[in-house]
């Protein structure tokens, strides 16, 4: 496995540098919109530089694998390749919504239909109607959220390669194949984010961060050991929390604002982050430092037995609703405090501080 996963790494180191260039020459730019943070021209096709090298690394890895496990693998390739075509075409030429989402409803169907689905949740035998409409919510939705979160530098990626990595440590202790693409994977995505780190040099673009969404949320959907299958709905939810939770709460707000649901704004996350008073360093220092707390829960909660590990992943999940809501109420206090200020500054008054205010209130209560 090593060899392929080198191979991965140094594929993709090679190939940002030449990426960077076309880019350059041919004025290939991500674009600014309401969710972006970065300003001036860089190079959005670094996807190019993860699939790639992941797609060339694996089909060597599986070459040298039994016939039958690699062929159990390749409707996950085929569909991941989709997925990358669409998004590069999305970048390039900017396709409808309809057509997009026709391709990755295609896609999770053909990874759907051959045994990649969620079969039980917490023991329950799912009825096969409720697994397809589970799966195909679940891919596409995933497939969206890491698209979404692609807003600050290094933040897709390093969310990607912590979930991948995780996913091939509980895969290598069930000796599943699986195991082997999720690191060759990891080394593709650590050789863009040597380029991705900020400040960035490239961005990887709707084909990766919609390729990466789409492996994440389909890998783990063979079946494994028991264990694993019993809590992997809470694994996963956990695993990709930010993205996902980070998606549901935009979604609640465009419904809310009466605004088209993929319309961009500078709700997310990483925004409330740096509005609260992080720079963006350590706005991604912060998410990838509890991502990696969050992944470590995961595994060890594999170790501890069904039941102990479902308790331990609740309380990871109850986490994350904390921490989101504590960031979303403290940038809602800041946004009405600047609000304040700017409406006591339109009519040339002076706000009080916090201590004169006090006093101002105890001295009128006498």
């Amino acid at each position: 496995m090593t060899p392929y996963i080198i191979l991965s790494i140094v594929l993709s180191l090679i190939s940002m540098p030449i990426i960077i260039h076309i880019c350059n020459k041919n004025k290939i730019f991500d674009y600014n919109d309401g969710r972006k943070l970065h300003s001036g021209n860089i190079s959005r096709l670094g996807g190019v530089g993860i699939v790639f090298p992941f797609l060339i690394s694996s089909l060597f890895y599986l070459h040298n694998t039994t016939t039958i496990s690699g062929m159990k693998s390749l409707p996950i390739l085929i569909a991941a390749l989709m997925i990358f075509v669409l998004g590069f075409l999305d970048d390039l030429l900017t396709l409808p919504a309809l057509v997009k989402l026709i391709v990755q409803l295609a896609a999770a169907g053909l990874v759907t239909f051959n045994g990649y689905r969620f079969i039980q949740i917490f023991g329950w035998i799912l009825p096969v109607p409720v697994s397809y409409i589970i799966t195909f919510c679940w891919i596409v939705g995933v497939i969206n959220a890491y698209n979404l979160i692609d807003g600050l530098d290094g933040l897709c990626g390093s969310l990607s390669i912590t979930a991948i990595i995780t996913l091939g440590v509980l895969y290598s202790v069930s000796h599943n194949l699986e195991a082997g693409l999720c690191f060759i994977l990891a080394g593709a995505i650590f050789g863009f984010l040597c380029f991705n780190w900020p400040p960035a040099k490239i961005f990887m673009g709707d084909d990766g961060s919609t390729f990466l969404g789409f492996i994440v949320a389909t890998i783990p959907l063979y079946s494994s050991s028991d264990i694993f299958e019993y809590n992997k709905f809470l694994i996963l939810i956990i695993l990709t929390a930010f993205p996902v939770f980070d998606t549901i709460a935009a979604i609640w707000r465009r419904i809310r604002d009466r605004r088209p649901i993929m319309s961009p704004d500078k709700s997310h996350l990483h925004h409330k982050l740096l509005n609260i008073g992080y720079t963006k360093k350590q706005a991604l220092s912060l998410i990838v430092f509890i991502q990696l707390l969050l992944c470590g829960l995961v595994i060890l909660s594999y170790f501890i037995g069904k039941l102990k590990g479902t308790a331990m992943l609740l309380e990871g999940f109850i986490f994350m609703i904390i921490f989101f809501s504590v960031i979303h109420y403290t940038n809602r206090a800041i946004n009405r405090k600047k609000e304040a200020e700017a409406a006591a500054a339109a009519e040339g008054k002076e706000l009080p501080s916090i201590k004169e205010a006090s006093f101002n209130e105890i001295t009128s209560d006498k």
